[in-house]
């Protein structure tokens, strides 16, 4: 194998939607969690979070072409 194809299979690469702010494509080690990803990109706990769609736990392993949604929570009154 050459060096490339090594690396493609040691990295994990997903579209990080964050509501309000911007689109980002993160590229992690493989295996990559989500909650190890919401901890890369700074968020802070107070959002929604879905995996292609589906709300999952923080343990839930992404792969590669997965697109992460974050949504701030709106608090009103």
């Amino acid at each position: 194998m050459t060096t490339d194809l090594l690396e493609k299979e040691q990295t994990v690469s997903v579209k990080v939607v964050m509501m309000g702010k911007n689109v980002t494509t993160f590229v992690g080690q493989d295996p990559l969690s989500l909650g190890k990803l919401l901890q890369e990109v700074g968020t802070n706990g107070t959002t929604e979070v879905r995996v292609n769609g589906v709300a999952v736990d923080k343990d839930h392993r992404l792969a590669s072409g997965d697109m992460v949604l974050i949504v701030p929570k709106i608090r009103g009154g």
